[in-house]
C-alpha cells in the first residue's frame, strides 16, 4: 500500500477485512477518502484508532461498524487544513475515553461517534459557535 503515493480515495466497505489498519495508509499523502466501514467478517477491523496525522488531504474518513477500541488520538487528523469539510465516521466501534479537543480548530466537521464508549465532552467544543454551526456530534453509551 505504501508504494500507492497518488492515491486519493480507497473504498473498501462491507468486505470481510479483519486485523489491525495498515500503518502505510497514514502515509499516503495524497489519501483524501477512506471508506473501510462494516466489514462483514466476524472479526473486523480491530486496534487502536489510527492518527492519520501524516495524511493532511484526508477530509473523509468512514470506519464505522468495527472494532475499533481505546481513545481517539489526540492529533487525529492533526495536517488537515482546519477550514474544509470534514467528514468523519467511527460509529459503532468500542472507542473510548474523550472526544480530543484538538477537533475544537475545526470549522466544519461533522464527526460520528455513536455506539462507542466515550464518556467526555470538553465543555470547549461546545463553546465554539463557529464550529456548532457544521459540527454533530453523536455520542451513546454502549448498551
Amino acid at each position: 500500500l505504501g508504494s500507492l503515493t497518488h492515491l486519493t480515495t480507497l473504498a473498501l466497505d462491507e468486505n470481510k477485512l479483519s486485523g489491525y489498519i495498515p500503518t502505510e495508509l497514514e502515509q499516503l499523502n495524497s489519501l483524501a477518502e477512506l471508506n473501510l466501514s462494516g466489514q462483514r467478517s466476524r472479526k473486523r477491523i480491530r486496534g487502536p484508532q489510527p492518527s492519520f496525522s501524516s495524511s493532511p488531504n484526508l477530509i473523509g474518513v468512514s470506519i464505522g461498524g468495527n472494532n475499533l477500541e481505546g481513545p481517539i488520538p489526540p492529533d487525529f487528523p492533526q495536517d488537515v487544513d482546519h477550514n474544509m469539510d470534514i467528514k468523519i465516521d467511527l460509529s459503532f466501534n468500542m472507542l473510548a475515553g474523550a472526544v480530543p479537543l484538538t477537533l475544537d480548530a475545526f470549522t466544519k466537521l461533522d464527526i460520528n461517534l455513536v455506539g462507542n464508549d466515550i464518556d467526555e465532552l470538553d465543555y470547549t467544543l461546545c463553546d465554539n459557535d463557529e464550529l456548532l454551526n457544521y459540527l454533530k456530534y453523536f455520542i451513546t453509551r454502549r448498551t
